[in-house]
C-alpha cells in the first residue's frame, strides 16, 4: 500500500495542530513498514498511490481542489475532518471588525471576505485562495463530504457537528475515530532527564499561537493582579498582528509573563515538566495536543469547554467559560491547589500514543481498499 498525504500549502510556515498530527501519524505509518510520501500541491500526480489522505475541512482553499484532483484521477480519499464550528467564535469572541461582520455576515460570505484579505494583505494568491473569492464556501466543504470514502475524526462528536451544522452524515461504518496523541517515548525520556527549564518549575503555561481563537488576552486578564507566573510560547497567527501587538502590551504591563515565540516540540515536553499547570483557554479544541502533552508530564489542565475535551479529558481536567476571565481564574485556582491524579497521566500513556493513531488511521485505509 502507498499513500499520499495531502495538507494546507502553509502547513509549515504556519504549523498547527493538523500540522503535527499529519507529520507524527506518516511517521508512525513508516515505522509499520508502510510507504507515506507527503505532498503541499493541489494537483500531483496520483498514479503512484493506492489512497490520498487529506486534512482538514476548516481550511478548505486547499482540500477542494485536492480532492477534486482525486476524484479526476480516480483515487479514493480518505479525510481527517478536524472540524469545529467557528460561526459562534466569529460572532462572540472575535474582536474589533472581524466581530462586526461576524455577526452580519454569512459564514459563506465571512469566508469569502477572510480569502480576499489574505489575498490582499497576506500574499497568499494561489489557486484555492482565488477561488474562495468568488464560490461558496460551504458547497466547498459538501463536496469534500461527498466525495470522500473515510472520515477520521479526533472524537465521535466531530462527526455530530458536521452533521449538525454542515447537514451531512457519514455512514457509520465509514468513519474511523483517530485519537490525538503524544511522542510517548520523548515523554519518558523527559520524565526520565534531569533538569530542565527549571526556573520555570510551578509556572502556568500557555502554549499554542497568538491570536484570537486561542484567547491569550482574556487569559492574561484572568491572572492580573495575582503572583501566578506565566510562560506564554507561540508565533504570532498571520493576519493576527494587532491582536499579537494587544497580547505584547499585557505582557510588558506584567513582570510576572514571559513570552517565547518557539521551543522546539520535543523540547515542550522537559518544559511542561517543570511547570504545574497549562492553561488553554481556546474558543474550541479537539482536543489540543499540548493539552494532552502537558497532562503526560504531570501537569494539571485548564481547558475550554467547547470542542471535544471532555470526550478526552472527562473528569481529570479543570473546564473553564472562555468567554469570562473571572471563570478562567478560579479554574486555575482549582487546578493550581489540586493533586495531579497518576491516573489521567497513565490513560493518556496508554490510549493516546501515535502508534494508537497509526493503527486507526490504517483501518481507515484498509476501508477504503476494501470497498474500491
Amino acid at each position: 500500500m502507498k499513500i499520499l498525504m495531502q495538507i494546507r500549502a502553509n502547513a509549515f510556515t504556519c504549523s498547527g495542530g493538523d500540522t503535527i498530527q499529519m507529520q507524527k501519524t506518516k511517521d508512525a505509518l513508516e515505522a509499520m513498514g508502510y510507504e507515506v510520501d507527503l505532498s503541499l500541491e493541489l494537483r500531483p500526480d496520483l498514479s503512484a498511490y493506492d489512497v490520498v489522505h487529506l486534512f482538514n475541512i476548516t481550511r478548505v482553499q486547499e482540500t477542494y481542489i485536492q480532492i477534486k484532483n482525486a476524484v479526476e484521477q480516480g483515487k479514493p480519499v480518505v479525510l481527517s475532518t478536524i472540524y469545529w464550528p467557528f460561526h459562534e467564535f466569529e460572532k462572540q469572541a472575535n474582536i474589533g471588525i472581524r466581530r462586526f461582520l461576524g455577526k452580519v455576515l454569512s459564514a459563506d460570505r465571512m469566508a469569502s471576505l477572510k480569502a480576499l484579505a489574505k489575498f490582499l494583505l497576506l500574499g497568499e494568491r494561489d489557486e484555492g485562495t482565488r477561488y474562495l473569492i468568488t464560490h461558496s464556501y460551504s458547497k466547498m466543504q459538501r463536496y469534500i463530504l461527498e466525495n470522500a470514502r473515510v472520515f477520521l475524526p479526533n472524537a465521535y462528536e466531530e462527526m455530530n457537528q458536521i452533521e449538525k451544522h454542515l447537514h451531512f452524515s457519514a455512514p457509520k461504518e465509514s468513519v474511523v475515530v483517530v485519537p490525538n496523541a503524544i511522542n510517548v517515548s520523548a515523554a519518558k525520556k523527559a520524565l526520565d532527564a534531569e533538569g530542565g527549564y527549571e526556573e520555570y518549575k510551578d509556572w502556568l503555561i500557555c502554549v499554542g499561537r497568538i491570536d484570537t481563537r486561542k484567547n491569550q488576552l482574556r487569559l492574561l486578564e484572568a491572572i492580573e493582579g495575582s503572583d501566578y507566573k506565566l510562560l506564554l510560547v507561540g508565533k504570532c497567527s498571520p493576519g493576527q498582528k494587532k491582536y499579537f501587538n494587544a497580547v505584547m502590551k499585557k505582557i510588558e504591563n506584567n513582570p510576572n509573563v514571559k513570552y517565547i515565540e518557539q521551543i522546539p516540540n520535543e523540547e515542550l515536553y522537559q518544559l511542561y515538566r517543570a511547570c504545574r499547570v497549562s492553561v488553554l483557554p481556546s474558543w474550541f479544541e479537539t482536543p489540543g495536543l499540548v493539552s494532552l502533552e502537558a497532562a503526560a508530564m504531570g501537569c494539571n489542565i485548564v481547558v475550554t469547554d467547547k470542542g471535544t475535551t471532555k470526550d478526552y479529558f472527562g473528569e481529570y481536567a479543570f473546564y473553564c467559560d472562555v468567554m469570562d476571565p473571572k471563570s478562567i481564574r478560579e479554574q486555575i485556582d482549582l487546578a493550581y491547589n489540586a493533586p495531579f491524579q497518576e491516573a489521567f497521566r497513565e490513560k493518556i500513556m496508554k490510549d493516546y500514543t501515535w502508534e494508537q493513531a497509526a493503527v486507526a488511521t490504517l483501518e481507515g485505509y484498509q476501508k477504503v481498499l476494501n470497498e474500491a
